[in-house]
């Protein structure tokens, strides 16, 4: 079966080659490179050309305007003609093995998608230290479902799927998924059929200082954009499932990490919001019951500091 290796770039010159080589030099090479550059002003174009010349029978190359990530892949899903889409992003590169082992599991005709683990890896592409594999259940439905969406995926570069999944996912909202697609695309395919989750370390996540996230200095402003995110990502899956037929729908009384920062975001203190986020925390199905401990104590603390004792009366502050 034929791969589509879907490339979304912008202003990642410096590390385009190693993305493209890591590709060209897979053990699998049933597959076509299709590079979307998405408005860079780098000398990208200039490394894109190059790249396309030199492989002209296995390298699509496309320019257009600033569209953001999801433009980006709505663009390249289009173009694409493989069974299989990967996703890679353009500073991030994969091991020789990667597609052949992806392309193990879709033999199994129930697999619609498949994910598989990372490792960190800096500017230099020397390996850093790497979180230990994710376990997660075939049924990711369910478990979206049980956490209302919380993020716990694997990013961009161990995602690939059938185009007959993809299909039904894009093109996707380009306004809405500027950034962070991947998880619009896990989500949405989680309902569509099995989703492998390999333990396999298949490619380099890197770490560069430059990564296209949007960072402010401003906790507070962090936290009303991510729960902002959180609330978007929730509205656009249950429009997903309501489009597919599907009844379920997922609800972020569920997730812990908004039903949490929400709270901490609002920092006034509810003896009712406490207990019920500590069930959250107790039901979170990610968590062993140390943990569940630990970061049931944890949030207890934190939150015992919004917490007033015997707030004196104005009448007694002003006498004071």
């Amino acid at each position: 079966m034929q791969v589509s290796i879907i490339i979304a770039n912008y202003n990642y010159a410096r590390y385009l080659n190693a993305a493209v080589t890591s590709v060209l030099e897979q053990s699998y090479q049933n597959f076509e490179i299709v590079i979307v550059d998405d408005g860079s002003t780098d000398n990208s174009r200039e490394v894109i050309e190059n790249i396309q010349k030199q492989y002209p029978d296995r390298v699509r190359t496309i320019f257009q305007a600033n569209q953001g990530q999801g433009g980006a892949f709505n663009t390249g899903f289009a173009v694409s003609s493989g069974e299989i889409i990967a996703f890679l992003d353009a500073d991030d590169v994969w091991k020789p093995n990667k597609l052949e082992r992806i392309v193990q599991e879709f033999s199994d005709s129930k697999v619609v998608g498949v994910m598989h683990q990372l490792e960190n890896i800096d500017a230099d592409g020397d390996q850093l230290e790497t979180s230990p594999p994710l376990t997660l259940p075939n049924n990711l439905a369910e478990l979206i479902i049980k956490t209302g969406n919380a993020w716990f995926f694997p990013p961009t570069s161990a995602l690939s799927y059938r185009r007959h999944a993809l299909s039904q996912v894009f093109p996707v909202d380009a306004v809405k998924w500027r950034t962070c697609v991947d998880g619009c695309i896990i989500y949405c395919t989680s309902f569509l059929g099995e989703i492998k989750t390999l333990p396999d370390f298949l490619g380099g996540y890197r770490i560069h200082g430059a990564n296209n996230h949007i960072t402010t200095q401003d906790p507070s402003v962090n936290q009303a954009r991510d729960l902002a995110g959180i609330e978007m990502t929730n509205g656009y899956i249950n429009q997903f499932l309501e489009k597919i037929n599907d009844p379920r729908r997922v609800s972020l009384g569920n997730n812990l990490q908004y039903q949490r920062t929400k709270y901490y975001y609002e920092g006034v203190f509810s003896w009712f919001k406490t207990w019920e986020i500590v069930q959250i925390i107790w039901r979170w199905p990610l968590y062993s019951p140390s943990e569940k401990l630990f970061f049931s104590l944890r949030f207890l603390l934190k939150s015992s500091k919004m917490l007033k004792l015997f707030p004196q009366k104005s009448s007694e502050v002003a006498s004071s």
